[in-house]
């Protein structure tokens, strides 16, 4: 059981390169999975199976690379299971310190943007993003522009959140590092 979960989530990871394919793979893998699957991948964040796949490109990606394209699918695939991850996905963001907490920010804000309990999450959202480390506000707020670029859904959630000293502080601490 342990192979084919480390086998299929492996898959997603793989394709962290491709955009969607990497979108695609998590769709079809957690629809194959399912999501009882979310406790059991909720206490498989920081151990991807070892050896590293073929094809992960650990070389090339350098250290921790393949735990942080491990981390990447485990992620979308909570995005894939939606309300049925959110208890995990505020536990991670909401919680103790996790250079991981920007991932589950960015996932919330994602499912917010669908409509899924939107209200609710932009309201933790502001309740709790001025609490976390300067390190886990700009792991959160530079994804979650990128996104806010392409995509007019994710882009009216960061609206709301855009008010926030910490949250514009970010941004403008991430713009400025791309300008240099």
């Amino acid at each position: 059981m342990a192979e084919a979960f480390d086998e299929a989530v492996g898959s997603v990871a793989l394709q962290i390169d491709d955009l969607q394919k990497f979108r695609a793979q998590a769709a079809a893998v957690a629809r194959q999975l399912g999501s009882a699957v979310v406790p059991a991948l909720s206490t498989r964040l920081h151990s991807p199976p070892r050896p590293e796949p073929p094809g992960s490109d650990g070389g090339q990606r350098g250290l921790g690379g393949w735990l942080s394209a491990w981390q990447f699918a485990i992620f979308e695939l909570f995005f894939e299971f939606g309300t049925a991850a959110l208890p995990v996905l505020r536990q991670v963001a909401f919680g103790e310190y996790d250079w991981i907490q920007g991932n589950a920010v960015e996932v919330l804000v994602r499912l917010a943007a669908k409509g899924i309990e939107r209200e609710q999450i932009i309201g933790e959202l502001r309740r709790e993003f001025p609490r976390f480390r300067e390190e886990a506000q700009l792991y959160a707020v530079g994804p979650l522009l990128h996104h806010a670029a392409r995509d007019p859904a994710v882009a009216a959630v960061v609206r709301q959140l855009e008010d926030m000293p910490a949250w514009r502080a970010a941004a403008e601490e991430l713009r400025e590092a791309d300008d240099a």
